[in-house]
């Protein structure tokens, strides 16, 4: 082995382990040992995306090259490789150069294999070339071009990983595929000062910075909101008529005087067996003070707040279960005996 084939097989292992270390990682900003320039390589394959192909491209899988210039990159990496070129929606490994347009970017994330249910390993690795990436610090203020701000969450994130980057085609047509976990693709984005950031099929991305306007104001603002203060938005139960429930707002509360709201089930509650006629709704009331006192007929109107004795809670009022028909009973007993 020659020096230069053993510097080179060191600059391989070297960058295999920042690699591993990028999706152990998700979202942050790792650096590879710098790389020199083959003079042989094509000019839109730049020598860090070269290397990163290198590790995982070889005669056991397949790839595709996304760019107007992919015969001459194609034929390069399968002369280097020896690996076979396929179609799109085909390849182990998709090769995007940093040069390909904003179109391309996205076809090729977009079209890229996700595998299936039952062999999700089949999923695609997308390799796309940037012009920039930096880390994103929390003030947003990172130097041109990198103007978009991605935050990532998932496994591998203690709470949020920011980084900015200048191209962010890649991230709509990834929230266009809406592939669903174990099925999807993993991408790894590299510039050419051998910079990589890692964006696993299990985690989440966003964009927190519009280009038109810059960085936010307050990047804490673009946080994900918490779910105790701003829940979610859906289905109003009160006007759906496909939910299963029905809200209502009562009247003032006998101890309290404040709004409480009764549930009440929107379909009739069973009848059971023996019992003749259909049963009565259950009524849930949410709130002490607000509940029927015990023994109260059920729909019977409320007492007047002047007048009323606050009872403990009740959590339900139900039918009382029917006395079972003297005929069964008599059955029962004598096969008893």
């Amino acid at each position: 082995m020659t020096i230069r084939e053993d510097a080179d097989l060191h600059r391989a292992q070297r960058a295999f382990r920042c690699v591993l270390d990028a999706f152990a990682h998700p979202g942050t900003v790792h650096q590879l040992v710098p790389a020199p320039e083959n003079p042989a390589s094509p000019v839109a394959l730049d020598a860090s995306l070269e290397l990163v192909v290198r590790l995982f491209v070889d005669q056991a899988v397949t790839f595709c090259v996304a760019d107007s210039e992919s015969d001459a990159v194609a034929a390069y990496l399968t002369s280097e490789t020896h690996a076979r070129r396929v179609s799109l929606r085909d390849a182990d490994f998709v090769v995007v150069p940093a040069r390909a347009d904003a179109q391309t970017v996205y076809e090729a994330v977009a079209e890229a294999c996700r595998g299936t249910l039952v062999s999700p390993e089949k999923g695609a690795t997308v390799l796309v070339g940037c012009a920039r990436l930096a880390d994103a610090p929390e003030s947003g203020e990172v130097s041109q071009p990198a103007v978009h701000v991605v935050a990532l969450q998932g496994p591998g994130v203690e709470r949020e990983n920011r980084f900015a980057v200048d191209r962010v085609d890649w991230l709509r047509a990834r929230d266009a595929r809406g592939d669903e976990f174990p099925c999807g693709i993993e991408i790894v984005l590299v510039d050419p000062e051998g910079r990589i950031v890692a964006v696993p099929r299990s985690s989440s991305a966003r964009r927190l910075a519009d280009p038109a306007t810059g960085f936010g104001a307050d990047p804490a603002s673009d946080l994900a909101p918490d779910a105790a203060t701003n829940p979610a938005p859906g289905l109003d139960p009160s006007t759906d008529p496909a939910s299963m429930f029905h809200v209502k707002q009562s009247t003032q509360c006998s101890a309290t005087k404040e709004q409480m709201f009764h549930v009440k089930h929107s379909e009739p509650v069973p009848a059971m067996p023996g019992a003749s006629g259909a049963s009565p709704r259950a009524e849930i009331s949410v709130g002490a003070g607000c509940c029927p006192p015990a023994g109260a007929q059920q729909g019977a109107p409320t007492q007047s707040p002047d007048n009323a004795t606050p009872a403990a809670p009740v959590a339900a009022v139900a039918p009382a279960m029917p006395a079972a028909p003297a005929a069964t009973a008599a059955s029962a007993a004598k096969g008893v005996r």
